[in-house]
């Protein structure tokens, strides 16, 4: 059925809108502490395309996923790297690495402890993965890559990476990462620096990081070094919030009421129970903090630096 889809739209229609829906999912994990592979397919509701799920489960913990439409891996579908890429990068803290799919398909719509990249490129969309990661090791300061590297130090990681289009012109990319962005990476689990897409070039040349806008994926990435580097922070505060900001009793009492941040006395507990050599996984559990970057990152000063 895949391939005579693959046949029968080869010279119609491009991207997604060649992919069908189907009932199948493959999955298939590379286990590196005892060298083993295990290969599961489930039969489902045909909701969405065919997928291929590569998983690979490291002995630190850390379990590393790919997903890509099966079509643009069978006969008749032409030359998948043609055109531009289309892609999801995902980091999920506090998951079970080992479920089935369909458990890690209903964990993942259910998690807030979520956090999305999305991207285009015009070269192979791992090799661009790969030049992240590099990114991500020399200390880039990108959202992105902060978020990868602080989470390599956690258990029960799910790192995910998803290829979601190809064959697109460079407008057709840009238009789709400008609605993924919009769609699933914004907010404060979104980990692109600048919006997506065309309103992330006119967002530069606002700011006078770039003079034009037509310019290339390349220039864009250099353009949001610039910004970066320019704009560690971004936005500039209110001269009367940063002077509420210097008081640490207001500023103790705005932290302790947002969701999600931890109280003082957690805080304390924290410190005093990395000072016994309790790790991370177990403070987290004492302490109930969200999960164990938050707690890593009150060990190492990161955060809380003024809860005494």
């Amino acid at each position: 059925m895949l391939i005579d889809r693959n046949r029968d739209t080869l010279n119609g229609l491009r991207g997604s809108g060649r992919l069908c829906k189907s009932p199948v999912e493959i999955s298939q994990t590379f286990i590196v502490a005892d060298r083993g592979i295990q290969t599961e397919a489930i039969m489902r509701p045909p909701i969405r395309p065919a997928l291929v799920h590569t998983n690979i489960q490291y002995d630190n913990g850390i379990f590393w996923k790919t997903l890509i439409p099966l079509q643009f891996l069978l006969k008749g579908w032409g030359d998948a790297a043609s055109g531009h890429q289309c892609y999801v990068h995902s980091i999920s803290q506090n998951m079970q690495a080992l479920e089935s799919i369909e458990g890690q398909i209903a964990r993942r719509l259910a998690d807030s402890d979520d956090y999305y990249y999305v991207g285009i490129t015009s070269r192979n969309w791992l090799l661009r993965l790969s030049e992240h990661l590099g990114e991500m090791h020399r200390g880039s300061r990108k959202n992105f890559h902060a978020m990868w590297r602080d989470s390599l130090g956690l258990n029960d990681v799910v790192f995910s990476s998803s290829l979601r289009q190809v064959n697109l012109s460079y407008e057709q990319a840009m238009n789709w990462e400008e609605e993924g962005v919009k769609r699933i990476a914004h907010g404060p689990n979104g980990l692109n620096m600048i919006p997506g897409g065309f309103a992330g070039l006119k967002y530069l040349h606002k700011l006078g990081i770039i003079g034009r806008t037509n310019i290339s994926l390349e220039e864009r990435e250099n353009a949001i070094a610039l910004f970066v580097e320019r704009y560690p922070r971004k936005g500039i505060p209110n001269p009367f919030i940063s002077a509420l900001w210097q008081d640490d009793d207001f500023y103790a009492r705005i932290m302790e009421a947002r969701a999600k941040t931890l109280s003082m006395d957690q805080v304390r507990r924290i410190r005093s129970l990395a000072a016994t050599g309790i790790n991370f996984k177990e403070i987290t559990k004492q302490v109930r903090a969200l999960n164990e970057l938050q707690v890593k990152n009150v060990i190492i000063g990161k955060t809380y630096t003024r809860f005494k």
